[in-house]
């Protein structure tokens, strides 16, 4: 007796119907592409802007999303929920690798580079990725918690923790421990000096050629020498620091809890200028050329004198600065649009629909606009008469002769081909 045998129409029936599920699962798990768009040459031009590149960032679908983008000289860093972090160039948009830090659920904080390596902190965790092909260095397992970004230049990391502690690691002992299989036992040889503050570590510190910079939540703002930690001043506020802290030729700005915002010579902390804002100063200020960029979410974006401090213009549409060009700034607007703005006076030029493309790059080192979907969608916009990148800061730090592009082959030449694959799955 020949066994039972499912008819082919009910096959089929349960095929599509796993295939519908499967469909209905990835919407729901990947909500945010729902209406994405890559912003064609079209609709873009009557901003005056074009698009330079796009891609798509690796990560997991299932349970994925990006949250930091960060700048250095050559790349563009996304990091995503899981730790996943993928590296484009950021002239080109040639993806260049993906790397999974951690077990996959452990928070990240935006990494950091120097010449050679990305640093980046998951969870207890410091990870040394080459930054060329991705490949991790050195894990370090942290003494406490970090509580920041750490901050690098080519011989240390500098940390900042939850304990109010700042430790200085030599990153050539570190990799040398690490090819001995020595770490973390023998991490403390790698040490330089740790600093101890009265309160946590919260904003990532600034390096200069002689003295390392950082704020507490203890209300105070330290400089101590690199090299022996010795304190050259300590500037205290009558609240904790509030957000990062800028830094602009020999000025650090500073913005506390109680509304201030402080400009300070950054070699012997003497107070340039003060002000006094309405409201709450909670994104990070930027300062460029003379400028120095104040947002607000709720009280707009103002344009201040970086030598003054005395207000250039407001425009009360904008809510984060994002960019700038010689003529124009870029900000975003409460409902994430980006604003084209005029960089004299403040006025409003047009405005560019990206609400979906949520996670927006506060860019200080050149004109460049990149901003990314949380399902991984890259995107890298111009002034459209700007055909090479404007640069405002570490212009030493930029490589002599840049990464270029491959020529496109003749019969695409006039298509628009993303720099990856598709990015809507």
């Amino acid at each position: 007796m020949s066994g039972w045998k499912m008819p082919k129409y009910l096959i089929l029936a349960l095929l599509v119907m796993g295939l519908c599920s499967e469909n209905l699962q990835a919407q729901r798990l990947n909500e945010s592409s729902v209406g994405l768009t890559v912003p064609t040459q079209r609709s873009l031009v009557k901003h005056n802007l074009e698009r330079v590149w796009w891609g798509q960032a690796t990560v997991d679908p299932h349970r994925d999303r990006i949250v930091h983008l960060t700048l250095d000289e050559v790349n563009i860093y996304a990091i995503s929920t899981s730790g996943i972090i993928t590296a484009f160039n950021n002239e080109t948009g040639k993806k260049l690798w993906a790397t999974q830090m951690g077990r996959g659920n452990n928070a990240s904080y935006p990494p950091v580079s120097n010449s050679k390596y990305v640093f980046i902190t998951v969870g207890t965790k410091i990870y040394s990725i080459d930054r060329m092909n991705g490949e991790i260095d050195w894990e370090l397992q942290l003494p406490t918690s970090a509580s920041t970004s750490p901050t690098v230049d080519e011989d240390a990391l500098y940390v900042g923790t939850l304990d109010g502690r700042v430790y200085a690691w030599n990153l050539r002992k570190l990799k040398e421990l690490s090819g001995e299989s020595k770490l973390p036992a023998w991490r403390d040889l790698a040490i330089r000096w740790t600093f101890q503050t009265g309160d946590a570590i919260t904003t990532p510190s600034l390096v200069t050629p002689r003295a390392l910079v950082f704020a507490s939540q203890d209300g105070s703002l330290y400089s101590v020498t690199l090299s022996d930690r010795k304190l050259t001043y300590q500037f205290e506020t009558d609240a904790p620091i509030a957000t990062d802290l800028a830094e602009n030729k020999n000025s650090v700005y500073l913005a506390s809890e109680d509304q201030n915002l402080y400009c300070l010579n950054i070699l012997n902390g003497i107070v340039r200028w003060r002000i006094r804002t309405s409201f709450p100063i909670r994104i990070p200020v930027m300062v460029l050329e003379n400028e120095v960029y104040l947002s607000s979410r709720k009280s707009g974006l103002f344009q201040l004198s970086s030598e003054t401090g005395m207000e250039e213009w407001w425009q009360p549409l904008g809510s984060t600065f994002i960019s700038m060009s010689p003529t124009r700034v870029y900000a975003t607007d409460e409902l994430g649009n980006l604003l084209v703005l005029s960089r004299k006076d403040g006025a409003l030029l047009s405005a560019v629909p990206l609400r979906k493309y949520q996670v927006k790059l506060m860019n200080e080192l050149n004109d460049r606009i990149f901003c990314a979907s949380e399902s991984g969608v890259i995107l890298c916009l111009k002034q459209k008469d700007l055909p090479f990148p404007i640069r405002f800061k570490h212009q030493d730090k930029y490589p002599i002769l840049p990464e270029v592009a491959p020529e496109p082959a003749a019969d695409n030449a006039n298509t628009e081909a993303p720099a990856t694959e598709n990015p809507v799955q």
